[in-house]
Order: C-alpha cells, then structure tokens, then sequence
C-alpha cells in the first residue's frame, strides 16, 4: 500500500479533523460517479481506513505496513508465503474476464443481457444484470455466472451520444427554442435518453446559452441520490416572419 499520508496530501502530525477534511476533497474528486478513477478512489478510502482508525494509525506508524495479520497470527515462514501466491493465483484463474460496449440507454436503464463469454471450451452465452446508472470503464464481477462455475468480470464501455453527455450523475443536453417562445415565453417538451418527457417552462425574455435544470431527472444508480437533467437553451429563428411584425420591431427600436 502507499503511503496514506501521501495519498490524503496531509501531514504525519495531521488531526483526525485534517484527515477526515482531506478525505472528503479527495473522494470528492475522484469518485467514479463524477468521472474520476476507481482504483484511485479505492487508494483513498484505503487510506481514511487506516489513518482514521487510532490503532491502524499507530501500527502503520511504528511498522510502515497496514497488514497486522502478522503481528496478530505469527508469521511462520516461507511456506505460508507461498501458499498464499497459490491460492491467488488459482482465484486468478477462476475467473473469466470480458469487456462489452454498451450504449448510453443501456447504462442507464440496465437490466437482463446475454452476451457470448470465450473460454478455453468455446464461446457460451451467458445472462448478466447490468447495474442501472453504470459508469463507463466499471467492472462487475458476476459470481460464477461463466462457464466451468467460475466467477466472470465485465467491463463495461459506455457509447457515446449525439445529444446527451453524462457528467456523474448529471446528464446535459442542447435545445432549440423558437425566437418568439424566448420573447413571450411558453413551454417546451423535453425527451430524456429513456423516452420520458418533460415539460419545461421557459420564462419570457430568456436569452439564448440560458441552463435549466430539472431537478432529480437525471441518472439513478443503486444507493446514490439521483442526479439532475440540465437543458442549455438554443435560440432557433423562424424561417419567414411577417411584414408587420418586422415594422412593429423597427418602431420600437426607434
């Protein structure tokens, strides 16, 4: 493990305070749901194990190892280390590994999908649960879903979208809103990557690059509060307007 000092930027003398401020901004910014990088996260929150916890801090300090199996159990030679390799090594091998691409409605939806696992016996199809509001690069592991009882872990890869971008939690997109709804106001619909519509009310005078945000309609993943829907408004000219609408304009510019 790396140092948990180093991984949180504080001090050796740090207070628990410190620490537990440091974590936040931290996890923070590299949660996977915003984007950041899971193994990068899981050092982190490896470290708050370690520093928050008095007799973790205080062995880590003293020995510069997180590991006090040994200072509880003994150690007892090369034999348990090598015993240890090759249980790992067998796990390693008891798994099946695959990486699939998925497109954003999928992702956010989940549900059931059979996919076609190679294995040293051939290809057979498999059915997995994808987790709804997965992230692009996450990697599940379905306990002996493979063939042969074993354990298989999918990556996931999130196809990209012409009119939605994901942003965590958030989803972002662009409309187009007729001139006259930005003078006088109305309402407009908006239909999300699942097909829901929302109706949207757009105040009189918006100015066009104007952001609505509707709020908890954005991606829902298991033990996460819902994220929000955000609509950057477009200004979108008529094609023809009429003589006297153009006359009226002229006078009240003068």
């Amino acid at each position: 493990m790396s140092n948990p000092y180093s991984t949180l930027g504080v001090a050796k003398n740090a207070t628990t305070d410190t620490i537990k401020r440091a974590y936040k901004e931290k996890a923070k910014e590299h949660h996977p749901d915003r984007g950041g990088d899971a193994n990068k996260f899981a050092e982190i929150s490896n470290a708050y194990d370690t520093l928050k916890d008095p007799n973790k801090r205080a062995y880590y300090d003293q020995t510069g190892s997180t590991n006090q199996q040994h200072r509880q159990q003994g150690f007892t030679g090369f034999e348990d280390i090598f015993a240890q390799m090759f249980r790992q090594n067998q796990q390693r091998k008891a798994e099946a590994r695959i990486n699939i691409s998925i497109s954003l409605k999928d992702s956010l939806a989940g549900g059931k999908r059979i996919i076609g696992v190679q294995t040293p016996q051939g290809t057979s199809n498999v059915e997995i649960d994808i987790p709804r509001g997965i992230v692009h690069g996450e990697s599940v592991r379905f306990s002996k879903a493979a063939p042969g009882n074993m354990d298989l872990v999918v990556n996931f890869r999130i196809q990209g979208d012409p009119q939605w971008q994901r942003n965590g939690l958030d989803m972002h997109t662009e409309k187009d809103v007729d001139f006259w709804t930005l003078i006088i106001g109305g309402d407009i619909a908006v239909t999300d990557v699942l097909g829901k519509k929302y109706d949207v009310r757009i105040p009189p005078r918006t100015n066009p690059g104007v952001t609505i945000r509707l709020g908890s309609a954005g991606v829902f993943r298991d033990r996460h509060n819902p994220g929000d829907i955000f609509v950057k408004i477009k200004a979108s000219m008529p094609q023809s307007i009429p003589e006297e609408v153009i006359n009226t304009i002229k006078k009240y510019q003068q």
